[in-house]
């Protein structure tokens, strides 16, 4: 829920493994493509 403020305070490195996992979906070809998506569209919109 929070990957892009931490991302703002400098990581750089994300472990999300519940996270991820956690919201996999039958209905993705590769059962986790929804998050991963989701994950990337918030790492996005911070500035690098």
């Amino acid at each position: 829920d929070n990957i892009a403020e931490i991302a703002r305070a400098g990581a750089d490195t994300f472990v999300a493994g519940s996270a991820v996992f956690g919201a996999g979906k039958d209905s993705d070809p590769h059962r986790y493509d929804s998050i991963i998506g989701a994950l990337r569209s918030e790492l996005a919109g911070v500035a690098a």
